[in-house]
């Protein structure tokens, strides 16, 4: 047993540059590059078109004419991505339309409680009891429901699938599949978490600090971004359903300890995000 967890520690202590390399080059874009192609094959093509113009070469004016159309479908295809951040851009303000909604149509003033993957969740959830007095009926939870109906009023609430749950993903699929799950959270979840918005772009400076015998947990990064930040503030909706960076954070704790987290508050203050968490009894 020693042994096997000197290996898992080992494992996880990986630099860095060795983890993940094959979703580094998956991420890899660069529409800079793809930009200076296109305009350098555009040349060529006027190049080889006036040559062949003014020499009476028809071999040279097609050449020409092909480079210049390549050179224009390769400068748009360079635009791709801001087209695809546009769309799902605008499915994800769809959908935080429609949570916002539920949540101001039931009127509930709760906080989220992120609950990581089990049997019948594959990826966690987050649920929003309907009162402040709550139980968590783990009989009633399902990732086919929304509503989670009982005759208790106290195990009443709604679910959402977990927003952070996408990074979870990328990183199983491009990376060490098991990584997260072997995690030890006082331990190595800073490193992996500052490593992952490192890798993702979307932040950085991440401190988890676990306050002994109280089962609170105060977690700080810093947001490249906050524009989403500032939507969710405004319309009081961080705690009760996070944005994907800290649904993300979050739930990758929650994985990491085994364990249920209350959502007791998250601030945004010029980039700054501090998350406060309690641990909750999984029973």
């Amino acid at each position: 047993m020693m042994n096997d967890n000197l290996i898992k520690t080992k494992k996880l202590g990986k630099k860095p540059k060795d983890f993940l390399p094959s979703l580094r080059q998956a991420l890899l874009n660069l529409p800079n590059t793809k930009k200076i192609i296109a305009v350098v094959v555009i040349i060529l093509g006027l190049g080889f078109l006036s040559y062949g113009y003014f020499n009476n070469i028809i071999h040279f004016i097609n050449l020409g004419i092909g480079l210049i159309l390549i050179g224009w479908v390769v400068l748009a295809f360079s635009y791709e991505k801001y087209l695809k951040y546009d769309i799902s851009s605008s499915v994800f303000n769809d959908y935080m339309d429609l949570i916002g909604k539920l949540i101001k149509s039931l009127d509930i003033k709760t906080s989220g409680v992120v609950i990581p993957p089990r049997e019948n969740l594959k990826n966690g959830c987050i649920f929003l009891p309907l009162n402040e007095n709550f139980k968590i009926n783990f009989g009633l939870l399902d990732d086919r429901v929304l509503f989670v109906n009982s005759d208790n009023k106290n195990e009443m609430g709604i679910m959402f699938s977990p927003l952070g749950k996408g990074f979870i993903n990328i990183l199983k699929k491009y990376g060490d599949g098991e990584y997260i799950d072997e995690v030890r959270a006082q331990d190595n979840i800073e490193e992996y978490l500052n490593y992952s918005l490192n890798l993702f772009q979307i932040g950085d400076d991440v401190n988890v600090n676990f306050e002994d015998d109280t089962g609170n947990i105060t977690i700080s990064y810093k947001i490249n971004d906050n524009n989403v930040c500032k939507r969710f503030q405004k319309e009081n909706l961080c705690k009760k359903c996070p944005c994907p960076v800290c649904g993300f954070i979050i739930l990758s704790l929650a994985k990491s300890l085994n364990s249920i987290l209350k959502i007791e508050e998250i601030t945004e203050d010029n980039k700054n995000i501090i998350i406060k968490l309690t641990v909750m009894d999984n029973s």
